[in-house]
Parts: structure tokens; sequence; C-alpha cells
């Protein structure tokens, strides 16, 4: 593939306008989630891709646009994300050819749900034999698109929108913001508290600083990570993640974190 001139991909907008096709009135979406995805989206159209960055975004998600497979690619190598939306016919590559491209570059991959606007019954079975978890056809429907969203992480494990999460000695309550480390409370400040939530939710899985930094702070990164690094040290030390508890907290070089459960 050969990178796309900077001039044929704009920008991802700083504020996306109001979706094109507004929900009806009579029907009300499920409150946003306590903490959201982390999505990252390819599609080369700015119109498709205001509109779900959009949805999303006032879903309590967090969308990462990129209009071309190259920069697309460059972003996903370097952070990690919980959901991928994929265009399929794209200037300088296909979706299909990036699908294949996660699942060689990424030990754990997240799930994959294609939105284009090829809706033959052949592309869609293609499409889910190559390992996609889910098809969506143009034009899209705001509160499908948040259900199917929904839906698939749930089936991959640690939903975003899990109220209780008991793993270990650990016991968090996102609802009641509190947490308990073996039966006992532990005061944890907002930003700690939204760092074990999303480790618990991706455990086994790396984390990026940038994730870990839009969890924490609501908004996108930017300058040095120390300062996330510092909050992570802390979230170690208050909750005694340690291989005597049966935890695992590493730090993936040029990643991010993984926290995980200790064996042996």
């Amino acid at each position: 593939m050969t990178a796309p001139s900077p001039s044929a991909h704009p920008r991802r907008p700083r504020h996306p306008p109001t979706p094109a096709l507004p929900m009806n009135p009579s029907t009300t979406a499920p409150p946003p989630p306590a903490t959201g995805l982390r999505i990252a989206l390819l599609e080369d159209l700015p119109e498709f891709a205001e509109q779900m960055v959009g949805w999303l975004e006032a879903a309590g998600h967090r969308c990462h646009w990129k209009a071309g497979t190259v920069e697309f690619m460059r972003m996903f190598a370097r952070e990690s994300f919980d959901l991928v939306l994929l265009d399929w016919q794209l200037p300088d590559g296909s979706g299909d050819e990036v699908l294949g491209w996660i699942q060689r570059t990424v030990d754990a991959p997240p799930p994959v749900i294609f939105v284009t606007s090829r809706g033959e019954e052949a592309d869609v079975a293609h499409i889910l034999d190559l390992g996609a978890q889910d098809y969506l056809v143009k034009p899209l429907r705001q509160l499908e698109l948040l259900a199917r969203v929904r839906a698939v992480a749930r089936r991959r494990g640690g939903a975003a929108d899990d109220v209780l999460l008991e793993i270990g000695n650990l016991r968090v309550d996102t609802l009641a913001r509190s947490v308990e480390r073996d039966g006992e409370p532990v005061e944890l400040g907002g930003k700690e508290f939204a760092i074990i939530v999303l480790m618990l939710r991706n455990l086994g899985r790396v984390v990026s600083r940038e994730q870990l930094y839009e969890a924490g702070w609501g908004r996108a990164l930017s300058g040095t990570t120390r300062t996330v690094d510092t909050h992570v040290s802390q979230v170690r030390t208050r909750l005694g993640l340690t291989m005597a508890s049966g935890w695992r907290l590493s730090s993936i070089y040029q990643r991010g974190y993984r926290l995980e459960r200790a064996t042996g």
C-alpha cells in the first residue's frame, strides 16, 4: 500500500456536527456507559465518519477516526483499542486487507465491525468468514449501530456497561464508585478509579497510556505520559497489585500496561 497524501484525507473534526439522521423522538437510547469503549474508525468519507463519531461519542465512547489505511495502521500500531469499525472500499487499500493485518499484528485483536455500502449476501459472508464480528450496511441507523457496538463488547467480555467487577480479591462498584480489597474499602481518587476500572475491563490485554489518560482525564493525551505512570504506580500501591496478592501489573515497552492474574 502507498501512503495517502495529506490533502486526500481530512483530519477528524474537533466538534462533530449534529448527526444527519436524528433519533426518533419516541425512542430513547440507553444511558452512556460508566466508562465507554475506545474505538478506532477507518472511513474515508467525512460525512459518514462525522456522523458515526457524533453518535458514538454522545453515547459515552471515544472514537478515533482515520481516513486512510496507512495512517490508520500507524495509529493502531502504537495505541490500543476496544473495538474497530472498518469501511471496505478505500482509496489506498481495502478494509479486508486491514482486517487481515490486525489479526496478524496483534496477539489479542479487538473485535471488528465492518460498516460498508456493500450489502450482497456473499460480501457479508466473506467478511464474517475472515474474522469480523459483525457487519453493517450503509446508510446507518443510530440505535442499531450503538446496540451492535454494545453486543460485540458483551461477547468479547468485560463489557463497557458492567456495573460490578469482582475479580480476585478486588470488588469494584462503578455506580457507587467504590473499591474493596480483601473486603476492606480502599480510597481512590477519580483518576485512579477510572484507571483500575479500565484495566479490570481489559484484564490480560495491553492498555495504552493514551487510553488510560483518556479514561482518567477525559481528554486526549497531549505531552508527556509521566503523569499516567505516576497514577498507575499509585493504583498498584493502594490496591496491592503484586504477585503475592495474585496480580501481575506489567509495563509493556512503548505500548502501555497489562494487568493480569498471577498464576503459579
